[in-house]
């Protein structure tokens, strides 16, 4: 069970300076942490050097809702035990699905809530048609507020053959108005940082780390940052998109220089190989 969120900061930064060194053709030559040592002013999180060229980073995971990333936790660690606590007693295959941030519940009562979802799920679940033999026209789902479950879940089976649970979040009707916010948000930290570097004659560059496959590919954040970058006079010199919720990790270059988007000649995707991190 995932209780944690991926800590993927260190490698990537690492990985990209490396990629940076390639497309330029050069080694590098000096990397720093600065913001574990400078107090006095916000700081970027790395300095780095090749021969030719001095370079300043930030990394930021973005969302693509608020608090997307802390729902997701609570909602994994929460629900995901039931795949396993019912694989095998089932009449097919369901899904459980559950508006995001609606897991929000103290962890002395996760056990009491999933036995209450687990005796709700093997109670009801024979009741419903299979989507697959009915087609959608069928009874297929049931939403509800089970006993002693503090928030509204819905159910569906999927199909007849095979026993198993399959849990996950709804996400809210209006993602495509959010996202944005929470890229401008990103942006508004780290853009003031890296403006900073760039006026003492460093390249600024910024990675935006996305490991959510599903809400944030390449195309809509893309998107959501070119917009919000017409809004802005302290863009990076470098902005790159990576995409750590698969393995090989992989990156995009967003904005090189005075290109943006499709502007951009080689923009990807890069094979990322950090240190330490496997598929």
């Amino acid at each position: 069970m995932v209780d944690e969120e991926p800590k993927n900061e260190q490698a990537l930064c690492e990985a990209v300076i490396s990629l940076i060194g390639e497309r330029r053709v050069e080694s590098i030559t000096k990397v720093e942490s600065v913001d574990t040592v400078v107090r006095t002013c916000p700081a970027v999180e790395l300095r780095f050097e090749t021969p030719t060229a001095r370079f300043a980073l930030e990394h930021t995971r973005i969302e693509s809702f608020a608090k997307q990333i802390l729902h997701g936790k609570q909602f994994t660690r929460l629900l995901e035990p039931l795949e396993t606590d019912l694989a095998g007693r089932l009449p097919g295959v369901f899904f459980l699905t559950v508006d995001a941030g609606a897991a929000t519940v103290p962890v002395a009562q996760h056990a009491e809530i999933r036995n209450a979802l687990s005796t709700w799920i093997v109670e009801n679940g024979g009741t419903l048609d299979a989507e697959e033999d009915t087609g959608s026209d069928g009874n297929c789902e049931l939403t509800a507020r089970p006993p002693s479950v503090p928030f509204e879940v819905t159910l569906c089976r999927d199909a007849s053959d095979g026993s198993e649970l399959i849990i996950q979040q709804r996400t809210p009707p209006d993602l495509d108005a959010l996202r944005p916010n929470r890229i401008r948000e990103a942006l508004n930290r780290k853009c003031p940082k890296l403006w900073q570097e760039k006026a003492s004659g460093r390249i600024s560059v910024l990675i935006l780390e996305s490991d959510d496959i599903a809400l944030a590919n390449r195309v809509v954040v893309t998107d959501a940052v070119v917009a919000e970058l017409c809004a802005r006079n302290d863009a990076p010199d470098i902005i790159i998109w990576a995409r750590t919720s698969t393995h090989p990790w992989k990156a995009w270059l967003i904005k090189d220089g005075l290109r943006v988007s499709k502007q951009v000649p080689d923009a990807g995707p890069f094979i990322l190989a950090p240190k330490g991190v496997t598929a």
